[in-house]
């Protein structure tokens, strides 16, 4: 009899810990949550995001298989074992009927049982929760706990529920949409019974706050995990959870805190987490915290999504932070070519802003980079605009790699040919488009204008198209070092050396240097020669003459000029009149001062009167202040 007695209780222990091993293994699958609770659900599978306008992704939160929760030694023995009666247990086949759909989530188990509640016991009471559960019926479960716990035991005790029962009730609460109040106080109610809370119960206050977006209350939770005993510390999920949910907070340095506690506990995020705080760190500029997480995610070898990178090189260059662009566009690069990122997600036009991060931060191995991408985007079907091309050579120039820059222009000229339009011709310009590169070449001095001089003639020497562009560039850089003679130099070297034709660039390169050094009669000539070749002064040839003029204090010649300016049709800027009106003034050329006076109202130009009065005010100021002694303030006792 004894022996009988024994074999059921056995039995009994067996039959519970088989429940519980069941209902965990559930509660750990995937979790299709339920509910209103908002536009990001949580499960064990994943974060599906369906707030945002137009698509609807499913992200798997869970980190890699260390990071998931793992049954007990015994509960491996038990699962080797026979099931128990009324549980289907993992692994074997299930017969589905007619008319019968599998919850998602969920194997089915035996239809719920007709045994009246007051006879459950508290396992008991487990099977047909967990029944219910599987079969969808969340009202149900929570029916079941309300009407158990309101009744008394055989001894007439009330009931009291045990740490599986509670973790029932959270599950079936949980996929209602139970607010993360209700949540609360069910684990409050647990404790004050002197159940422990256990990890699951944790990861579904979690999954509740999450709907909420509440990160604070969520770091709470993770913090109490963290002081719990060994049953409750927290998993991959839990962290996940926090962090993923700190980052769409905009929180950065709270989930960085808590990416840093994984790897303590030698855990790793998951790639929607990374991709989280990623986005987070883009849409509020954090570019330094990205590139942490950035180089994280390279030493663990996971790769971002591409839209991430995206958006996050837009956001550095947004910023000028060339490191962040970088990385985020090494890993774009990396991409394979069936991956190759199209021109919708990153536009001709961000990748020319990429460009100008670059030249901004003379970061060469940047523009490398962009241009690669820039290749890769527009693909073989067309070449990049010429813009493009523009921003490239100012990245180039501006970290000093003359030969590339000067490869990316004959390349340019390849493939658009000679400009003959004023707006083709403009782009090629040394006094805009192509400053950056003169400037380049002129704070090197001699020096550096002779070195760019002999690697165009020995891309000549070896059959390489020599663009005349660069050529111009080499003329304004001697102009801008008032280095007349290496100027005409390099000017007669475009026709004998490498047998081009000046056009207007070369000739208003050479007539800048000629009047910065006050060689009238040469501009002069300079200007007769290019009409005699066919070539069109432009609008920055005749105000390079007007200035000549001032220079050399001619006014009438100066006047000349203005006035052949206007009968070509071109309108001087207020730099060139300004300084005409005031060398008329200071010669006593009144009446052309007031002709020029009255070109500024026709033209509706600020006053010159204004900026002269101004003018005026300041160099009287610093005389004054020059001409008073300083005097020391007494020390005070």
């Amino acid at each position: 009899m004894a022996s009988r007695e024994s074999l059921k209780i056995l039995c009994k222990q067996l039959n519970g810990r088989q429940l519980q091993r069941e209902v965990v293994s559930r509660s750990l699958s995937s979790l299709a949550l339920g509910g209103n609770g908002g536009g990001l659900e949580a499960g064990s599978q994943g974060i599906v995001d369906s707030g945002r306008k137009g698509f609807r992704v499913v992200r798997n939160v869970s980190s890699s298989a260390h990071c998931a929760q793992i049954s007990s030694q015994l509960e491996v023995n038990i699962a080797a074992s026979d099931p128990a009666p009324g549980f289907q247990a993992f692994g074997n086949p299930v017969v589905k009927g007619p008319g019968f759909s599998m919850p998602s989530g969920f194997k089915p188990v035996v239809p719920p049982a007709l045994t009246p509640i007051e006879k459950l016991d508290e396992m008991g009471l487990a099977r047909e929760m967990s029944n219910a559960l599987s079969h969808q019926k969340m009202e149900e479960t929570v029916r079941l706990y309300d009407e158990w716990v309101k009744l008394t035991d055989a001894a007439g005790n009330p009931n009291k529920p045990n740490i599986l029962v509670y973790n029932l009730l959270l599950h079936a609460k949980l996929r209602l949409g139970a607010h993360p109040e209700v949540m609360f106080r069910i684990v409050s109610e647990m404790e004050k019974a002197g159940v422990t809370p256990t990890q699951l119960s944790f990861n579904f206050l979690l999954r509740s706050v999450f709907r909420q977006r509440d990160s604070k209350s969520a770091e709470l939770i993770l913090e109490k995990m963290e002081r719990a005993g060994p049953e409750a510390q927290p998993d991959g999920d839990a962290y996940n959870f926090v962090i993923a949910l700190c980052a769409l907070n905009r929180r950065i340095p709270a989930a960085l805190k808590h990416m840093q506690a994984m790897y303590e506990r030698n855990l790793v995020p998951s790639k929607t987490t990374y991709n989280e705080v990623l986005l987070a760190c883009a849409r509020v500029h954090r570019t330094q915290a990205a590139v942490v997480v950035l180089k994280q995610l390279e030493a663990h070898q996971i790769v971002p999504q591409t839209q991430t990178l995206v958006e996050l090189v837009i956001a550095a260059t947004e910023v000028d932070d060339a490191e962040c662009s970088l990385i985020a566009l090494q890993h774009l690069n990396k991409s394979s070519p069936s991956n190759a990122v199209q021109p919708l997600v990153m536009d001709e036009g961000s990748i020319v802003a990429i460009l100008g991060t670059a030249a901004r931060s003379s970061n060469a191995a940047l523009a490398k980079e962009a241009w690669e991408l820039l290749k890769l985007s527009v693909g073989s079907a067309r070449a990049p605009n010429p813009a493009a091309y523009m921003a490239l050579v100012h990245a180039l120039s501006s970290s000093q790699q003359f030969d590339a820059a000067f490869l990316t222009l004959a390349e340019m000229q390849s493939l658009y040919g000679t400009p003959q339009s004023a707006e083709d011709l403009e782009v090629l310009s040394p006094f805009s488009s192509l400053r950056p590169l003169v400037l380049a070449l002129a704070q090197l001095g001699p020096a550096g204008l002779d070195g760019a001089y002999f690697k165009l003639a020995e891309m000549h020497a070896n059959g390489q198209p020599v663009p005349l562009a660069a050529i111009n560039c080499v003329i304004l850089g001697c102009a801008n070092i008032w280095d007349a003679d290496r100027a005409y130099q390099t000017f007669e070297s475009i026709n004998g050396t490498f047998g081009l034709r000046p056009d207007v660039h070369s000739i208003n390169a050479l007539l800048d240097a000629f009047g910065k050094n006050r060689k009238t009669v040469e501009a002069v000539k300079l200007f007769e020669y290019m009409h005699e070749s066919g070539v069109t002064p432009d609008r920055q040839s005749f105000e390079l003459m007007i200035i000549a003029h001032v220079v050399n204090r001619d006014v009438q010649s100066a006047s000349a000029m203005l006035a052949a300016m206007m009968d070509a049709g071109h309108i001087p800027c207020r730099d060139a009149l300004f300084k005409l009106w005031r060398r008329s003034r200071r010669e006593g050329d009144t009446k052309t001062a007031e002709h020029v006076r009255a070109l500024f109202r026709t033209w509706d130009y600020r006053d010159p009167m204004n900026s002269e009065g101004r003018r005026r005010t300041i160099v009287s100021t610093v005389k004054q202040l020059q001409s008073e002694p300083l005097q020391a303030e007494p020390l005070q006792a």
